[in-house]
Formats: C-alpha cells, sequence, structure tokens
C-alpha cells in the first residue's frame, strides 16, 4: 500500500544512495520547480526509529528533487509514502533512476549491476537463461521471472539484447576504484570507453585509476598504459628535418638555399 503526504522536509532521512546527488543537475531542476511545482513527489519509506525518531521517513527515490526543494528553501515536500523493506527500496530507487533515463552510461552499468546484486539477494542466484528454456539467452532476466517482461522493460531503457548485455559487462568487469576515477573524464558517458577499460586486467584498471589522479584525459592515460609514443611537436618535427637536410647538403645546394631565401653575406658565412 501506498498514501500520498506532504513532508517536512527536515522528516526525511536521506540515506546511502546509489547515485550520488549532482547539485548542478539539482539546481536546474531547482529552478524547474521554483516555476512549475513539484510535479512528480518523491517516493519515501516510514522508517519511526531512524535516527532515534528524529527522521521518520527515509528516501526511496528522488534525491534530485528533495536536493532542489532544499535549495528553494522549501519547508515540505509532497511525497508517496509506500511500504517497503530497505531491500525493495533500493530496488525501487534504482527502477526509477532507469525508467527516468537520467543516467549516464557508467551509472546506467552500475544501476544494472546493483539491480541484479538486489535481486539475487532477494530471489537467489540468476543464471544466464533465467527459466533455461532458452539455450540461446545470454542475458540474465534480473527485473522478474520471465523472459517477455525482461524485454519489455529492455525496450523501456532504450537498448535492446546486444547492448545490455555490454551494460552488464561494464558493470561486472569494471573495477569501483576506476569506476570512481573515470568520474569527469569523457569515459564517464561513452560505452566504446568503458568497454575499453573493463577490458583491461585489474592491474591495468588500477594504473590508468591512478593516471587519472594527475590528468583527466582518458586518451592520453590509455596511451601511456599502452606504450605508445606522443605525437613529436609540428615545429619541432620540420626543424629536425631542415637540420638534418642542411648537413647532407653540398656546398652548391647550400649556396642555392641561401640564395632562395635571399640570405644576406654575413648570414651566409655564418652558415658555412
Amino acid at each position: 500500500m501506498a498514501s500520498f503526504k506532504s513532508l517536512p522536509i527536515a522528516s526525511i532521512h536521506i540515506g546511502e544512495r546509489t547515485r550520488p546527488v549532482d547539485d548542478d543537475h539539482a539546481l536546474a531542476i531547482a529552478a524547474s520547480m521554483a516555476e512549475r511545482g513539484l510535479l512528480n513527489p518523491i517516493t519515501v519509506r516510514a522508517t519511526p526509529a531512524a535516527r532515534k525518531g528524529k527522521t521518520p521517513y527515509t528516501l526511496v527515490a528522488g534525491g534530485h528533487r528533495l536536493r532542489a526543494a532544499e535549495m528553494n528553501q522549501w519547508g515540505e515536500i509532497d511525497a508517496i509514502v509506500v511500504e517497503a523493506d530497505a531491500l525493495e527500496a533500493q530496488l525501487m530507487e534504482i527502477s526509477e533512476n532507469l525508467y527516468r533515463n537520467e543516467l549516464n552510461k557508467l551509472d546506467r552499468a552500475i544501476f544494472v549491476l546493483k539491480f541484479r546484486e538486489l535481486w539475487e539477494e532477494k530471489h537467489g542466484k540468476i543464471t544466464p537463461g533465467g527459466d533455461q528454456k532458452s539455450k540461446g539467452n545470454h542475458y540474465p532476466l534480473i527485473y522478474t521471472p520471465g523472459r517477455e517482461l525482461s524485454k519489455q522493460v529492455q525496450n523501456r531503457l532504450g537498448f535492446g539484447e546486444e547492448t545490455y548485455k555490454l551494460v552488464n559487462r561494464i558493470g561486472q568487469k569494471l573495477d569501483p576504484t576506476l569506476r570512481k576515477a573515470v568520474r569527469g573524464t569523457k569515459a564517464e558517458d561513452d560505452q566504446t570507453w568503458l568497454l575499453k577499460l573493463a577490458r583491461l586486467s585489474l592491474d591495468d584498471q588500477m594504473k590508468v585509476a591512478a593516471g587519472l589522479e594527475h590528468d583527466n584525459d582518458v586518451s592520453r592515460v590509455f596511451g601511456y598504459l599502452k606504450g605508445e609514443k606522443q605525437k613529436p611537436d609540428a615545429d619541432e618535427t620540420v626543424w629536425n628535418a631542415l637540420t638534418s637536410a642542411w648537413a647532407k647538403a653540398s656546398p652548391e645546394i647550400r649556396d642555392k638555399f641561401l640564395d632562395h631565401i635571399g640570405a644576406e653575406p654575413i648570414f651566409r658565412e655564418a652558415a658555412e
């Protein structure tokens, strides 16, 4: 069951979130809420004992909307109060974020992985193929038993079976340390780069993570890892070519070149 209430913001406990709140994103939402109000209530669950009763509700979904309300200095916010334990609440949080389709490529992979872990904790280990009736099905049915519903969810998220496999691969293979390190880099919302990093050994992933602490250009850090030579400076390349050609040139060719550039006699003497 669920009920609709207007709750004091101070009565809502945030708790640990799967997706951190981005203040820039929350600020944009705050501007919209200030003009139009809250179009979609947040979701909370009753937790009477949280923080010794100081926060009798715990946030389930709507972290950015709640933060936006705080930015607007609202005292209360509309909320749907649901009956759910901590595990079910996490599943609901992940579901809403996936359905709202506001995730970058990294967060999408993390959320799908987290959803799978929570689902297995509640329902038991999931094996490829789900109901085992389809040997060719290599993606796990993590939302509810049944291939058809899983396909519907995939369609709602905007990608098909093959992309779903790739999202799972990123979530399962990309080490948490590297996940954190790619925040703020171009790889964060680039599935090709995330897959490339996920294919690295754990040792190489740690090297990339360490490199990104000093340089957030993932292409350059990846190049260092693979021992790729840096492209030489264009002017330096031209200079090296000129000095090399001069050293090999005969006196006649040198004179011809000096005539070509209109060198004064004093420069000819210095060149010789």
